[in-house]
């Protein structure tokens, strides 16, 4: 089995602390070592470095070279331009094809969730592993969510398959997409009332081959460029190249591509047998800090009166102070504050947005 860490995006939802050059898998909100660093030990309780693959941006290749330097160098995948998560799995897996065409690989989208004890997630990879060359088709995992938050897509559960090992496996009825339609708090209730729905947990599992023919029928655009950009590997030139060829992509999310395969009944979900906390938003950092007893306050920090606050200073010349305030999230960072009630820091993209539209881009 090998394992692709997809490691190139922004995590714009932690900003202002997370920003395009410093993005959130790199950097320690959460303990010690960096979230990108914490999916790579997880994954070595079982299986070698050598197992490992990733993808990552020009932009941030220094910190895949610095926090893995035992990875090997042709096992990582530089994207050269932003073309979202469907073009960079495709020439991610594309990579892994060359050696491992029949192989079953899981893709981890994001590399911002924490898996504990590592032993129960390893046994879940199993499984996974298992059901794939069973029914080929696309496994992913989901995690029927003890608090409802909108940080998260959501799968619609369909009914249960029989697994090896025990776990509980559902088909996938649908797919809701909370994140790019910006549903409320009060719509994601909603659907939750009706139906048994699952976190997105971000991951899924193929094998290249069955993963292209699907490609192939759904998506014929993405296959174009994927077969252009097999004709460049290995060649001395590939990163000139690569310029050229990637930017034909239609940039998408890879969920275009797998909300097809739900519709076709090609997706199964395993309920994690595991802690999983998706570090997403500024709440998730709050929950996660909170439940393992870790500093909620992060700085020069003085609170009076306060409670589920999470604070973060990194300004080390300002002393940052709260007064009766309850559930807000303050992240200062110098040149940027936030302030913001726990439950709406994924609004943070508004901000986002309203900077790029003044050209703000230093702040990005």
């Amino acid at each position: 089995m090998k394992f692709v860490i997809m490691a190139g995006g922004f995590g714009s939802k932690l900003w202002p602390l997370s920003r395009e050059k410093a993005p959130k898998q790199f950097i320690s909100v959460i303990g010690e070592k960096s979230l990108f660093q914490l999916t790579i030990d997880s994954i070595l309780t079982k299986y070698s470095i050598d197992d490992i693959f990733v993808s990552t941006t020009e932009d941030v290749e220094h910190y895949v070279l610095e926090q893995a330097p035992n990875l090997r160098k042709e096992n990582i995948t530089v994207e050269p331009m932003m073309r979202d998560t469907g073009p960079a799995s495709c020439l991610a897996m594309a990579k892994v094809a060359e050696r491992y065409p029949d192989e079953v690989v899981y893709f981890y989208v994001q590399c911002v969730c924490v898996r504990s004890p590592a032993e129960k997630y390893m046994e879940m990879v199993a499984e996974m592993e298992n059901l794939v060359k069973k029914y080929d088709k696309l496994v992913t995992g989901t995690l029927i969510p003890k608090y409802l938050e909108t940080g998260s897509d959501l799968f619609k559960m369909g009914n249960l398959i029989e697994s090896e090992s025990g776990l509980k496996v559902h088909n996938v009825e649908e797919f809701i997409n909370v994140v790019n339609e910006r549903m409320t708090i009060e719509q994601v209730t909603e659907i939750a009332k009706n139906n048994v729905v699952g976190t997105h947990a971000n991951h899924y599992t193929w094998t290249p081959k069955s993963f292209f023919e699907a490609v192939s029928r759904i998506r014929p655009d993405w296959m174009e460029v994927v077969e252009e950009l097999r004709g460049i590997f290995g060649k001395e030139d590939e990163r000139e190249r690569m310029r050229e060829v990637y930017s034909k992509f239609n940039p998408a999310r890879i969920e275009v591509f797998t909300t097809e395969l739900i519709k076709e009944g090609k997706v199964m979900a395993i309920e994690l047998p595991f802690e999983w906390a998706h570090v997403t938003t500024w709440d998730d950092v709050y929950r996660y800090r909170e439940n393992h007893g870790i500093s909620l306050m992060e700085g020069d920090v003085f609170q009076v009166e306060g409670e589920g606050n999470l604070v973060i200073s990194t300004d080390k010349k300002k002393f940052v102070s709260l007064i009766d305030m309850k559930d807000v999230v303050v992240v200062d960072t110098g040149d940027c504050l936030l302030i913001s009630p726990r439950e709406s820091s994924s609004k943070v993209k508004v901000v986002l947005d309203q900077l790029k539209q003044e050209g703000r881009e230093e702040l990005l």
